[in-house]
């Protein structure tokens, strides 16, 4: 026998022998984690990925529903969920092979804070009021979510990045100015906020949309 031969005899073998829940995990994207915050009163998108045609359950715990969604052929799948009026905390319960539950998640107002240089300035250009602010910014109510910064000729399916609660650790390096209007934001309407901050100084408009 060939030594291809061999070897593809052996990686056949391996795959077969494979757990179940190792071909089976449901995998989420970034932005869809514990601590996140969903648009209120409308109709979210949860997606992600898993085995091809697998039959995945999800659960909400604001009204106790479950939903059901299968992958497509190429191992990914989505759904939509309708959310209630601000409030929380929740969790959202998915179950295929593998259980996810997602915890701490608030309903409220999302929004997504992008631009140059004056959207990007933080703590770490040592502005002095963000500064001053940071040891008095806890509040779990307002979400930070931080995107990394990063470059792609492709679209990128997930991100590094997680959510995090408003905080002297979390605002290092957060948007001033998108920290800033998620504050005022909060004392107006007094519901939770999630603030994605996607900013970049210097970075002309054309890399931020697709050819």
């Amino acid at each position: 026998m060939s030594t291809s031969r061999i070897f593809l005899f052996c990686l056949l073998c391996s795959i077969t022998a494979m757990p179940a829940s190792t071909l089976a995990n449901i995998r989420l994207p970034s932005v869809l984690a514990d601590n996140m915050v969903l648009q209120r009163n409308s109709e979210s998108q949860l997606w992600g990925w898993s085995n091809p045609a697998e039959k995945i359950f999800i659960t909400l715990s604001w009204n106790g529903k479950t939903d059901s969604v299968t992958a497509s052929g190429d191992a990914r799948w989505s759904i939509k969920i309708s959310t209630p009026a601000a409030g929380g905390p929740y969790t959202i319960t998915l179950k295929g092979q593998n259980t996810i539950v997602l915890k701490n998640i608030l309903i409220g107002e999302v929004w997504v804070c992008s631009g140059q240089s004056n959207m990007e300035w933080s703590s770490l250009q040592n502005l002095q009021e963000i500064l001053a602010e940071m040891p008095k910014s806890a509040n779990p109510a307002i979400r930070l979510f931080n995107v990394q910064k990063a470059t792609s000729d492709n679209p990128q399916d997930d991100l590094d990045a997680n959510w995090q609660e408003c905080g002297p650790e979390s605002l290092k390096g957060f948007s001033a100015v998108g920290y800033y209007f998620g504050k005022k934001l909060y004392e107006k309407l007094k519901i939770p906020i999630g603030l994605i901050n996607s900013s970049w100084g210097g970075t002309p408009a054309e890399v931020w949309a697709p050819e």
